[in-house]
């Protein structure tokens, strides 16, 4: 199966900077948050029906208004069955998939890879993140609540044991336990085939130099175009 608009989710986050340096970090390091391991409490998420409606356009235009707080706004594109963990009738579980990064300062990062790219207003532009890819290695994340949530709702209590051990454990630790136990080959593979897509090997985003020069004066100037 190929993967259609439907089968996503999308959250949407407004931001105050069109700075070409913090859209690179957030490109290559995911998206920075204070609140911890809650994803609503960092992403606005769209209503499918609003979505297919009046498009992903006008909603981010909707949603950032006509404010001049904030200048953009980060796409988020997630595959519905991260959220939520499938059953199937042979028992076995394909578990969501982790999502936060935790980081030393005590910040969580949402991973890059289900980051879709930024709407910068002033510019009135799209950047695409090339490191968006809806099949991706989990290793080292952990689960956000709201997935601990679902877990719960659906009575797979080992699931959420394993995503409560994961909790108090620093990036560096899971790294290496999950890849002593492979604990995603097996999960990497299942969504790679369903979707058709292979998970893409991670670069090191840098904006090119016309779209930081557009940006920058932009900014200088504290005028849109």
């Amino acid at each position: 199966m190929s993967l259609k608009q439907e089968d996503y989710i999308y959250y949407l986050h407004k931001t105050s900077t069109d700075d070409p340096a913090v859209i690179e970090d957030i490109f290559n390091n995911g998206l920075k948050s204070w609140y911890g391991y809650s994803m609503h409490s960092t992403l606005a998420p769209i209503d499918t029906e609003t979505l297919q409606k009046v498009g992903l356009e006008q909603v981010i235009m909707n949603y950032l208004g006509d404010s001049e707080d904030y200048n953009s706004v980060i796409v988020v594109k997630m595959p519905k069955d991260y959220m939520t963990a499938i059953v199937h009738r042979d028992g076995k579980v394909n578990p969501p998939v982790p999502v936060w990064k935790s980081n030393d300062d005590g910040t969580t990062s949402f991973t890059p890879q289900l980051i879709q790219g930024i709407y910068c207003k002033r510019v009135n532009k799209s950047f695409s993140n090339p490191n968006f890819s809806p099949v991706y290695d989990p290793t080292g994340l952990k689960y956000s609540d709201e997935q601990i949530n679902y877990m719960w709702s659906g009575q797979l209590e080992n699931w959420v044991s394993f995503a409560k051990s994961r909790t108090n454990l620093n990036y560096q630790t899971l790294c290496r336990t999950d890849n002593q136990n492979q604990n995603w080959t097996r999960l990497i593979q299942h969504y790679s085939n369903k979707f058709g897509v292979s998970p893409i090997t991670t670069t090191v985003y840098s904006m090119p130099e016309a779209d930081v020069e557009l940006l920058n004066s932009v900014r200088n100037s504290g005028k849109k175009i």
